[in-house]
């Protein structure tokens, strides 16, 4: 048991490592070619674009993973359903960025610049949808390769675009080469979906009239699961989305000029923040492999069984972060210079590797609070721990500048992982003697 999960955990590891390696890469090249105002530009819109995956993505990839798993439901039903409200949904979102962009751009981000990159997105939004359902139907089959192989093909597409298009048309204004950066985003999606398809056997591939599409809607049991999944995870695209909107709102009212908050927002969102995250994708290799275990511990009472996997999760993912925490401490230019070709916020990336070290906790916890059923309760703190970040991103703004979104954040993981650990120490320790 232990060597195959120990191989599971390898193989996992591997094909994640290496897709987010091309991702990595992609973040590197794009601040070797984008100067420090377009880099600026491009995370100031990366907060829209997460709202709008969210929005167009609507919880449907991880409803329709549950369903397929689900002997008892017929595959061809799950997707007709996943696709018909996936492309509803997607034309909503698409006609609110077609008449939005303006605004947001001119009157909330306070650059006229993001208009043309939040354009780009109308493309981008379809087909993540299309994209999140076709690889959650290959992840329910269980061919976890194949998904990793799209992946691959995902982020080498977007890489050469992007580097492409942008070293071709280097002469053009940043909002142009930001917007390449955009559709290269999209080009990722489609050549994940081309390959994806291709792979599909004659006999998944269906062909219906009208009437036929009626009848195979299967729309209730996939919105009940889809809904509750979007909640928490709209929520929180919309406070990323008011994040800088708060801030440069805030700022401004105190005399820092645009450029400077665009700048410093890049710096602690775009350039700290995401770097201390790089490494978690570990955490979602853990939570696949413990979530089925510590269900059946839960599901079989097995209370001693559930204590010693948690603990061995906990133990793990704690092994996992010291190294990036000590690299990030004792090397914060290095790493900066390295993957953004900057060493601005250096100081930031120092002050706050250890204390992140606690965001590597909250993949083990949140897989017993799954096991058990809590979602109300995830749900909850989630949207206890959003709506504190932004109220302290508020309140702190004027007296911490940007770095105020760094406090926030670490405030808020603080309070998710301090609740959730409350919920299963009472289940496992005070309900379960």
């Amino acid at each position: 048991m232990k060597r195959k999960l120990i191989n599971s955990f390898i193989i996992l590891s591997a094909s994640s490592a290496i897709t987010k390696l091309f991702s990595i890469l992609n973040r590197m090249i794009l601040a070797r070619q984008l100067s420090q105002e377009a880099m600026a530009l491009y995370f100031l819109v990366m907060p829209t674009v997460s709202l709008c995956i969210t929005l167009g993505q609507l919880g449907i990839p991880s409803a329709v993973f549950r369903l397929i798993a689900n002997p008892k439901y017929n595959n061809k039903k799950i997707i007709i359903s996943a696709i018909t409200i996936s492309l509803f949904a997607g034309i909503i979102v698409i006609s609110a960025l077609l008449f939005s962009s303006q605004f947001i751009s001119h009157n909330l981000l306070k650059n006229d610049d993001a208009f043309y990159p939040l354009l780009s997105l109308i493309l981008f939004i379809p087909l993540v949808g299309i994209s999140g359902i076709i690889k959650n139907y290959f992840l329910a089959k269980q061919n976890v390769f194949l998904v990793a192989k799209a992946g691959f093909i995902e982020e080498a597409a977007r890489l050469s675009f992007s580097y492409i298009m942008i070293k071709s048309f280097s002469y053009l204004a940043n909002n142009y080469l930001v917007t390449f950066a955009m559709l290269a985003m999209s080009v990722g999606e489609l050549a994940s979906i081309i390959y994806l398809l291709t792979r599909l056997n004659k006999k998944h591939l269906v062909i219906l009239n009208k009437q036929e599409l009626a009848a195979n809607l299967q729309i209730k049991d996939m919105l009940n699961i889809a809904m509750p999944l979007t909640g928490s995870r709209l929520y929180q695209c919309l406070i990323s989305f008011l994040e800088p909107i708060v801030l440069v709102y805030v700022l401004s009212k105190i005399g820092l000029d645009k450029t400077t908050i665009h700048n410093q927002y890049a710096i602690i969102s775009g350039y700290v923040i995401s770097l201390l995250v790089t490494p978690t994708f570990f955490n979602g290799v853990i939570y696949r492999l413990i979530l089925p275990i510590i269900t059946n511990d839960v599901a079989y009472h097995q209370i001693k069984a559930a204590r010693y996997h948690l603990l061995v999760a906990l133990i793990g993912s704690v092994m996992i972060s010291i190294p990036f925490t000590l690299i990030f401490y004792f090397f914060p230019k290095n790493c900066l210079q390295l993957l953004y070709n900057t060493t601005s916020g250096a100081n930031y990336l120092k002050y706050m590797a250890i204390p992140f070290t606690i965001y590597y906790l909250g993949t083990p916890l949140s897989a017993l609070l799954q096991a058990l059923n809590k979602n109300k309760a995830m749900f909850i703190i989630s949207i206890i721990q959003s709506t504190l970040q932004i109220i302290l991103i508020f309140i702190l703004s004027p007296y911490l500048k940007a770095f105020s979104i760094a406090i926030s954040t670490l405030i808020g993981i603080i309070f998710s992982t301090i609740a959730s650990m409350i919920i299963c120490y009472k289940y496992l320790f005070i309900e379960n003697k």
